[in-house]
């Protein structure tokens, strides 16, 4: 069935003719047009499909989190009832959202600090120096001119690496991280799928790293600042195995990792990003 919304209606003629009404479309935050309420942007490449996590341990995370565990004072948990009604919300009793907000820094208010620094690596080798983000969003792509943001091709030097040759030529128009009010989302605009392991992505009840799949023209939240809220105000994590660092998000280009793909570390992926988020460090 066609769509009457006109946005909706041209991402189903030149881009996805699969789309359905039920289908949750997501304007890039590159897009001019947000800046005017009165206009539509329409052109389909600057849509995505929104794409929600596996849920399938949600229940399981959900217990991990809530039962057995000494919260502070100040802190309770509540049902999310909008969706499976499994994963907890978190918020502070006087009613205010717990959020990544720094100390002292107001909701609303300029951001005056980075939110995240990103590297880029190439298998084992970090390429380039540490880009610290100030903006709401980033534009990473491999060539200029692909618009503003981080260029790869300008930090990458030759190599012989066949592996990595491949990967630099699949990056393409590459993704977009965006800080926006619910968390971190990530559009894949490049040609081939993306790959992505966060905190708040994982089973904490396993050793084993999840690394989800974002195809391309999809977007999806890859950290979710209420759940990053909880895993923070934990005091006995029964359910996190060993160290970890509970504000660091890694995507690969074109290549997964983990127990369901031969590689096994994300430092075996030919190009790859690690994102570390400036949340109450």
């Amino acid at each position: 069935k066609m769509s009457t919304d006109p946005h909706v209606l041209c991402c189903q003629i030149w881009r996805w003719p699969e789309l359905t009404l039920d289908t949750t479309l997501r304007r890039l935050p590159c897009c001019e047009t947000d800046k005017d309420p009165l206009y539509v942007c329409c052109n389909p490449y600057h849509w995505s499909i929104q794409q929600n996590a596996e849920s399938s341990y949600c229940a399981e995370k959900a217990n991990c989190l809530t039962s057995g565990i000494n919260w502070p004072s100040d802190i309770s948990m509540e049902p999310d009832s909008t969706e499976t009604g499994l994963t907890p919300t978190c918020r502070r009793n006087h009613g205010g959202d717990i959020s990544d907000l720094s100390e002292g820094e107001e909701p609303g208010s300029e951001v005056t600090t980075h939110w995240c620094s990103v590297a880029y690596w190439e298998l084992r080798q970090r390429v380039g120096r540490l880009y610290t983000l100030h903006e709401p969003y980033l534009c990473i792509f491999q060539d200029l001119p692909h618009g503003n943001g981080l260029s790869l091709s300008l930090v990458q030097e030759p190599t012989s690496v066949d592996c990595v040759k491949r990967t630099r030529e699949k990056i393409g128009l590459g993704l977009v991280l965006s800080r926006e009010a619910d968390g971190v989302w990530l559009y894949n605009r490049s040609g081939y799928p993306v790959f992505v392991n966060s905190p708040t992505l994982d089973n904490p009840s396993s050793r084993a790293s999840v690394v989800i799949k974002v195809n391309p023209g999809y977007s999806m939240n890859i950290f979710n600042y209420d759940m990053a809220s909880v895993l923070r105000a934990v005091k006995e994590r029964h359910c996190l195995d060993g160290p970890y660092d509970p504000t660091s998000i890694r995507i690969s280009f074109a290549k997964g990792w983990g127990p369901s793909y031969h590689r096994q570390f994300i430092t075996s992926c030919p190009a790859w990003l690690e994102v570390l988020l400036n949340v109450n460090r």
